[in-house]
């Protein structure tokens, strides 16, 4: 039942993810600089952290295969262009209002 916690973290992770990417453009003033942004939280998360410890494991030379890494990297394309769906999406105004209450709907309302 551990998995229920992990599944919850990713769930607010992903219930998150949209404002807060919406905010940082709105700030940042543009779209563009604001997927600079991702792309640099990115790196650190999904290159530095495994590099750091695949190395301290002794496991960064080898373990790689080309069918693994394939998949990887298309699941990896697959994800970046969820983000350029969400920045495309907000950068259109179809962003959901998080200032407002919900007022008793079930979902937030979509402003298009």
């Amino acid at each position: 039942m551990l998995w229920i916690i992990f599944a919850l973290g990713a769930a607010l992770a992903w219930g998150l993810y949209g404002p807060v990417l919406h905010q940082g453009q709105v700030q940042l003033g543009n779209p563009l600089r604001a997927l600079l942004c991702v792309g640099v939280a990115y790196f650190l998360i999904g290159v530095l952290v495994p590099v750091v410890s695949l190395s301290t494991q002794g496991g960064l030379a080898d373990g790689f295969t080309t069918r693994g890494a394939t998949a990887a990297t298309i699941g990896g394309g697959a994800a970046q262009g969820g983000v350029q769906q969400a920045r495309d999406a907000f950068r259109r105004r179809a962003a959901v209002d998080v200032r407002r209450p919900l007022q008793g709907q079930a979902q937030p309302a979509l402003f298009l």
